[in-house]
């Protein structure tokens, strides 16, 4: 017996659809919890994200940094 989610049937529905045409069983799971039926209190407070921090005066990298920053993180793939 095969199982699939909610988001399985709107994302993979030929591949359930192939289950069910090959004779398999398959049990549909509601997803746990949406996003939706967040409590409010549960939901996260953006505003306290540090992408919304006062950089005033802070120190910038210069092109130059930017670039040897870049350059650090190649590796041999």
């Amino acid at each position: 017996m095969k199982t699939a989610t909610v988001d399985d049937l709107e994302n993979r529905l030929s591949v359930v659809l192939g289950w069910l045409q090959s004779g398999e069983d398959v049990v549909v799971k509601a997803p746990s919890k949406s996003v939706s039926n967040q409590r409010a209190e549960e939901a996260v407070d953006w505003t306290q994200s540090g992408a919304f921090r006062d950089r005033t005066g802070e120190r910038m990298l210069t092109p130059e940094e930017t670039a040897e920053l870049y350059e650090s993180y190649k590796g041999d793939y």
